[in-house]
């Protein structure tokens, strides 16, 4: 059945099929990535108290935030391309199935519908599949940055803590003269 799918979709399958294996890789590798984030968030929390406790620390607190955040948003845009792509690849079979069944009626006539019928089963497969290639991979890109967003306000919001937290420190011991 599946492979009789990707036969009647011809080879604009074949695209379809690298973007979705492509798509299902960076899916798995982000929600691999995001689970050891979630549990390095406590040392990440260390590391920016660590930074306020040096010169220059909101510079430093900022710079170690941003590559963090460089390092969450790795790999989305190419979730973000399958997104836009896979429709218009599967748009692409629909046209070459549909020029492909109009062809056959050029040649053949029109003796009946199955001169027609593997032409507009290619055009039929090959949207389903840009669709069913497409909606994952934005249904998981929207998730992954609402997550990115997410952690970026909790991070923010601990950096904010550990400041506040080490003016008061800092208030309280006694200035030396």
């Amino acid at each position: 059945m599946l492979w009789d799918w990707i036969l009647a979709g011809g080879f604009t399958m074949a695209t379809l099929i690298l973007l979705s294996v492509i798509s299902i890789g960076v899916v798995l590798e982000r929600l691999s990535f995001f689970k050891q984030v979630r549990r390095a968030t406590q040392s990440l929390r260390t590391a920016i108290q660590q930074s306020f406790e040096k010169k220059d620390a909101e510079r430093v607190m900022m710079l170690t935030m941003r590559g963090e955040m460089a390092r969450l948003k790795q790999y989305l845009p190419i979730l973000a391309t399958v997104a836009s792509i896979a429709p218009f690849v599967g748009l692409f079979g629909t046209c070459k199935g549909i020029i492909g069944a109009f062809s056959d009626i050029s040649t053949q006539g029109m003796s009946g519908p199955s001169v027609i019928a593997a032409g507009i089963s290619e055009a039929l497969v090959s949207t389903a599949t840009g669709l069913l290639v497409a909606i994952p991979a934005l249904m998981f890109y929207n998730y992954f940055t609402k997550a990115i967003a997410n952690l970026a306000l909790e991070l923010e919001s601990s950096a904010f803590q550990v400041y506040r937290d080490l003016r008061q420190k800092l208030a309280a011991v006694p200035a030396h003269h």
